[in-house]
């Protein structure tokens, strides 16, 4: 449907009449404007490149984004006017997003300002839990020829990872230097072979991390850890008398 002049009101109809089994759209060189909230939940791919969008065009397509039954999985907005404010609202709009992969965004008047808007999407470092709630299934911006932010563009990469427990766990190892044991501490030492165990599978080039962490939770309940040694000695002293 390239080059035909389809502003809101065709897509509209689109939207509300096309069988439930056409799940790509190309309407690439009309006249969508999106200066009203329309559902783009529907569709798997969706091409607006070259549509110049109204200022209140990033935040329908958000709107969508943030939508848990939203089933896009590449957007094409490339030459679309988004500008770094749409940049950002976009970005926010995928904070929980689990099905985008492709973003083209491309000749949009973005600046590094409006790139950066990414970097806590893809990997919030103001806690672990944060970081490993981030968004971890955008992987391409359509960075041919742009100057993306060189963390955006990593995080992008690992994000390639199929297996998103590794992607959420290389991000926690690259964002924090130190991991803050104390969230842990009320489950005493039941959960230190969890921790241990999650460190030697993900943490094998940061040794100093892993010990780091066990040191700080040996550290936060000594007792405890006197008492377990001192009690597994009288065991074991018990079996070998008997």
């Amino acid at each position: 449907l390239c080059r035909n002049s389809i502003a809101d009101d065709g897509l509209e109809m689109l939207i509300q009449s096309l069988p439930a089994n056409v799940d790509t759209l190309d309407l690439r060189r009309n006249a969508i404007a999106l200066a009203r909230q329309l559902p783009l939940l529907r569709f798997k791919e969706l091409h607006l490149s070259c549509d110049t969008l109204s200022t209140g065009g990033p935040g329908v397509i958000a709107a969508s984004l943030a939508n848990p039954e939203c089933r896009l999985e590449d957007l094409d907005l490339y030459s679309c006017n988004i500008g770094d404010e749409g940049t950002a609202t976009l970005a926010d709009g995928l904070r929980n997003n689990q099905r985008l992969t492709d973003m083209s965004l491309r000749n949009s008047n973005i600046t590094e300002r409006g790139w950066n808007a990414f970097s806590s999407i893809l990997c919030d470092t103001s806690s672990i839990n944060a970081t490993y709630n981030s968004n971890h299934t955008l992987q391409d911006l359509g960075d041919y020829g742009v100057q993306i932010p060189k963390d955006v563009r990593l995080m992008l990469r690992l994000n390639k990872d199929e297996n998103k427990s590794r992607v959420a766990a290389n991000k926690i190892l690259q964002a924090h230097r130190h991991l803050d044991m104390r969230p842990l501490f009320g489950r005493e030492l039941g959960l230190l072979p969890y921790v241990v165990a999650w460190l030697e599978h993900f943490a094998k080039s940061r040794p100093d991390l892993k010990l780091s962490s066990i040191f700080e939770f040996v550290r936060a309940m000594p007792m405890k850890v006197t008492d377990g040694v001192v009690g597994k000695a009288k065991g074991e002293k018990r079996k070998l008398n008997s």
